[in-house]
């Protein structure tokens, strides 16, 4: 856990400290309350489905419990609110999880307490993170701290499914007039890069002893498995004898499975991950079993997954604010003979995302590459020098004795579909490693999803302070403008 030094707030902070310590078991037991619903979003039913209808009716249950205004807009966000003077300053975040999917120790939507931590479906993204916002609008309310901003925590159901929930919310809903989404990592993230969603498609070049050919399964994830189904026929029997590194290659009835592994990683971060699409393409590429055309669309597949910088595509680009475009090929799907794709990419802020689609289809015309979906994102993007920028970052570097910088990333949330919005924690550095947990869980989409409770208290403390003395310093600044 981070520490924090004293500062010019001590006896606020000292009230803080003792108001928190208090009230400690119950956050923990409404993390609980809320984890146990299986709120998995669903595209197309009202309210998103049963499991997120009946979490957001918990939550605007704890809201209305803790003496906050409540509302359920639309089913699309439950929106609680600390009534104060005309300015508004929102709090945003999920009550959303990813499917919890296989392997867990831990049950997923129990909750379950060891040590300092939390673990379950949601502690970390992002339920947990919604009861340490709603308990900083309790504590100031409790603490009847003067705040000359309303306050609102606004909840949303389908964050995770590509946030049609907040887009349909501006649309028919007024906004604060600061946004800040908790739902990242301390301090400031005052810019997130826009994001690209391809889809390409290739021509039946693939000789009929192909069966099957597949990887991945969600674009914005670099895979970690994928195989190819050959029949015996076609095969080469020297492949057998001999295997290429790294493929295992299986004998069933009326096939041969080739499989390779990867390391899998989120596509806003690939650092250090490896594509296993593009493992088992330089391994049939290293093999001999394709010539002409099929042995050309292996390997332009190879090469767009060998790399994470889009200059297979000609797309290769950086800038000083938010570093290098980043590009993950994350699904590979096989009809018919054709090869279809799924790109997931992150580009710089200052980039053109229009010029950026005209070079990827000009590279693509070149492999006879066709691209049919093209999706763009815009990029998020405030001056890091506003008032509202700087009071954040200043604030959790005077709590915790850090000296931390705003930051730029190429991961998303709600800040992308919202005007004058920043992403402030509740992320700090975990050692997950008293756990004894296996490779691989721990993290937010993983199995064991895991919530440092230290942690958890101290953003709490960070949400508290850092909203007084924003408010105070909107106020100066509205003061500053009418003289």
């Amino acid at each position: 856990m981070m520490r924090w030094e004293a500062s010019g707030l001590d006896t606020l902070e000292q009230q803080v400290d003792r108001w928190i310590a208090a009230h400690e078991e119950e956050l923990l037991g409404d993390i609980r309350a809320l984890v146990r619903h299986r709120s998995v979003s669903l595209r197309g039913e009202p309210g998103f489905g049963p499991g997120c209808r009946d979490a957001l009716r918990e939550m605007l249950s704890l809201g209305a419990r803790y003496g906050l205004e409540t509302e359920d807009a639309d089913g699309l966000f439950g929106v609680l609110t600390l009534p104060g003077g005309p300015r508004t300053i929102g709090l945003w975040g999920h009550l959303d999880v990813v499917p919890e999917g296989d392997g867990w120790v831990y049950s997923p939507y129990e909750c379950t307490r060891v040590g300092d931590f939390l673990i379950g479906r949601g502690v970390q993204d992002n339920k947990g993170p919604c009861v340490a916002a709603l308990y900083a609008l309790r504590c100031i309310r409790d603490l009847k701290l003067p705040m000359r901003s309303t306050l609102q925590q606004l909840v949303g159901c389908a964050e995770e499914t590509g946030m049609e929930d907040a887009v349909r919310y501006a649309e028919l809903h007024p906004l604060p007039d600061y946004n800040i989404i908790t739902d990242c990592g301390f301090p400031v993230c005052y810019g997130e890069k826009g994001m690209l969603s391809v889809r390409l498609e290739t021509e039946a070049v693939l000789p009929p002893f192909v069966l099957d050919f597949s990887g991945g399964s969600v674009a914005n994830i670099v895979p970690d498995s994928a195989f190819l189904a050959l029949s015996p026929d076609g095969f080469a029997p020297s492949l057998l004898e001999a295997p290429c590194p790294p493929l295992t290659v299986e004998r069933q009835e009326d096939r041969i499975l080739l499989r390779a592994a990867g390391l899998a990683a989120h596509a806003a971060f690939p650092e250090g991950s490896v594509n296993a699409i593009g493992v088992l393409c330089g391994a049939l590429l290293q093999a001999g079993l394709f010539t002409g055309k099929a042995q050309r669309l292996l390997s332009f597949v190879h090469d767009l997954c060998a790399s994470t910088d889009g200059s297979a595509l000609g797309i290769a680009c950086e800038d000083g604010e938010s570093g290098a475009l980043t590009c993950v090929c994350g699904v590979l799907r096989f009809s018919n003979g054709r090869v279809e794709l799924e790109l997931n990419i992150r580009y710089p802020v200052t980039a053109d995302a229009s010029l950026l689609r005209s070079q990827l289809l000009q590279r693509c015309g070149q492999e006879n590459v066709l691209v049919t979906s093209f999706t763009d994102s815009a990029p998020n993007y405030q001056d890091k020098r506003s008032v509202f920028v700087r009071t954040l970052n200043e604030s959790f570097n005077e709590i915790t004795g850090e000296r931390l910088e705003p930051f730029v990333m190429g991961g998303g949330t709600y800040a992308r579909k919202l005007p004058n919005a920043v992403a402030f924690g509740p992320g700090l550095p975990t050692e997950l490693s008293p756990l004894a947990l296996p490779a691989g869980h721990g993290g937010c989409h993983s199995p064991d999803e895991a919530q440092s409770i230290p942690n958890l208290l101290l953003a709490l403390k960070i949400y508290v302070l850092s909203l007084v003395r924003l408010d105070e310093a909107l106020e100066q600044e509205n003061a500053g403008e009418s003289h």
